[in-house]
């Protein structure tokens, strides 16, 4: 019975470490120029991307795609709750440069999906313009 329980309690602890990487990822991103101007915070539970057209207030999020391995991370993050003057349903981080980051906001996660199909990012069609930001990581 012992055994079973002390299983148990191993199975448990490993799938905390699971769903903890699954937040590992944090940071504070700075956006210059016209629409980008702003700043990016990715903490452990919520989200946040203030910037000059959109303010995506703090918010839970559930991620879509990672690839934090290697020089050049990327993850994509998907908004529970959009803030009513939030443009973006999800955003997603690519590493360019040691500090430099590649910020791309999403207006829906078809948009998103739809992303490499021909035609579609430069699309005039409103619902699937993606904003692209250039950002340098602060932390």
């Amino acid at each position: 019975m012992q055994l079973i329980r002390a299983v148990g309690l191993c199975l448990l602890c490993v799938a905390g470490l699971a769903a903890a990487a699954d937040t590992s990822f944090t940071g504070a991103f700075n956006g210059t120029g016209r629409a980008c101007n702003g700043s990016l915070f990715v903490r452990q539970r919520t989200i946040e991307w203030i910037s000059t057209y959109s303010i995506c207030k703090p918010s839970r999020y559930e991620v879509l795609e990672k690839d934090l391995a290697g020089d050049h991370q990327r993850i994509a993050f998907r908004v529970k709750t959009r803030s009513r003057q939030c443009r973006y349903e999800v955003f997603e981080l690519q590493q360019v440069s040691r500090y430099g980051w590649a910020a791309d906001g999403y207006p829906s996660l078809e948009a998103f999906q739809k992303r490499e199909l021909p035609d579609w990012r430069n699309s005039p069609v409103p619902e699937r313009f993606v904003l692209e930001c250039p950002m340098v990581r602060l932390n």
